[in-house]
């Protein structure tokens, strides 16, 4: 049985799948295994790993939720991690991951993170956000808060196997799954940045396609999270939260809106974005929808 198992949702992006398992097959720790999910058309043959550490499966459906689901029911290991088909690990991540578990008694209660590396194009990196528990107050809180991301997280293995992701969303999917890892168990920030978030034209958050029906699809999973699981944040969190992050969501998309030149989207998606609150934190990026929209 392998201490860890790591989890690859593939998409038809073939060359960054191949950097993406080789960061983990390059790791210092070596008591893992790999289950990589094909969530579209099968672009690698299975015999492109040579690695037996390396499993392949087939997705039921073009969908992110779904795929993680095959991998977690599938999964040998007694703890999960999560890697994006374009991202890499650092090569001592897992051997972070368990010195960490080790020194707190290996819990099946809690989740271990690192912090996410944000490669930029042009070859800067910023560090992400970190959780301190005597600035952000609770886990829950954090979360919702910042870029936190699952792919940053090692869960125990029947801890994941108890809440799995809800297949009815492929945005904020992440974020809903992890709040619900994280009601009534502990998060443990690791100091270092060992995951490496690559940006990059073809990254799926950043597909033009249909914008209306992303946003809408991101706001679909927030609004179950803040009307089904009141229990699970109420004790952590003011309800004005979720209209700041809705906020948020609409204005981030109201930008790309206005950079595809699709001014009606755009205004609408703005002038919602100022119902829902106005964030003053957000200035600079108030002011690179009207840059945008102005251009348009």
């Amino acid at each position: 049985m392998p201490f860890f198992s790591v989890i690859i949702p593939a998409h038809e992006r073939p060359d960054l799948l191949l950097e993406t398992v080789d960061s983990v097959v390059k790791q210092t720790y070596p008591d893992f295994e790999v289950l990589v999910v094909y969530n579209d058309k099968n672009v690698l043959p299975r015999s492109t790993f040579v690695d037996p550490r390396i499993r392949t499966f087939e997705g039921r459906t073009h969908n992110r939720s779904a795929a993680r689901n095959v991998g977690i029911k599938e999964a040998k290991g007694l703890y999960l991690c999560f890697l994006d088909d374009d991202d890499v690990y650092h090569p001592d991540l897992l051997k972070s991951f368990y010195d960490t578990l080790q020194r707190i008694g290996f819990p099946t209660d809690g989740v271990v993170r690192t912090g996410l590396l944000h490669c930029l194009p042009d070859h800067q990196v910023v560090a992400g956000a970190v959780f301190k528990e005597e600035v952000h107050d609770s886990a829950i809180k954090f979360v919702l808060q910042n870029m936190t991301g699952v792919v940053s997280c090692c869960i125990p293995v029947k801890l994941a196997q108890s809440i799995a992701f809800d297949e009815r969303f492929q945005y904020w999917e992440d974020t809903h799954f992890l709040l619900r890892i994280l009601y009534g168990n502990q998060l443990v920030q690791m100091p270092n940045h060992f995951y490496h978030y690559r940006y990059h034209q073809n990254m799926g958050s950043l597909e033009v396609g249909d914008l209306k029906a992303q946003c809408d699809a991101n706001l679909a999973a927030i609004n179950d999270y803040y009307q089904n699981h009141v229990s699970e944040w109420s004790g952590f969190v003011p309800p004005k939260i979720f209209r700041r992050l809705m906020a948020e969501k609409r204005l981030m998309y109201a930008i790309r809106a206005a950079k595809a030149k699709n001014k009606e989207l755009a205004r609408n998606l703005f002038s919602q974005s100022l119902k829902d609150a106005w964030v003053a934190s957000s200035w600079k990026e108030y002011l690179s929808f009207l840059i945008a929209y102005l251009k348009g």
